[in-house]
């Protein structure tokens, strides 16, 4: 008798512990940060359409060598072209990232170090076509 009640017990222990390993990884993707979606989260670049982080925001996760495609999906800015509307940064993210006047990483390079929040400089003001998360070239 005593031995079925501690086969029940670690059964529940084993079927809890699993459940709680399931809750775990669910968890995890369910916090990750989604780029392109116009929510600047942890883990993320963003490039604001407004000085002072203000209007509409557009957000990187990975890298994007050309901006000319992409437009802001919400906010005072939504529908226009992220390209030529970039007027100040917040980096959430926690390494550099790379921004280029040019696509795929030519052009001008400027970094934008960890946690930097600013507007840009005149040399980047509304001429950032491309930004990586590392030194493309």
């Amino acid at each position: 008798m005593q031995s079925t009640a501690l086969r029940r017990i670690a059964t529940t222990a084993v079927a809890l512990a699993a459940l709680g390993a399931g809750a775990l990884v669910t968890a995890g993707s369910a916090s990750a940060a989604t780029g392109k979606n116009g929510v600047l989260e942890s883990g993320e670049m963003g490039f604001f359409c407004s000085s002072n982080q203000a209007g509409s925001v557009f957000d990187l996760y990975d890298g994007d060598g050309d901006f000319r495609d992409d437009r802001f999906v919400a906010g005072s800015c939504q529908g226009q072209p992220v390209y030529g509307n970039v007027s100040s940064v917040w980096n959430r993210d926690s390494m550099t990232w790379w921004v280029y006047t040019d696509l795929q990483a030519g052009g001008m390079e400027g970094s934008i170090p960890a946690g930097y929040v600013g507007n840009m400089s005149s040399t980047f003001k509304n001429q950032i076509i491309a930004a990586y998360s590392y030194k493309a070239r």
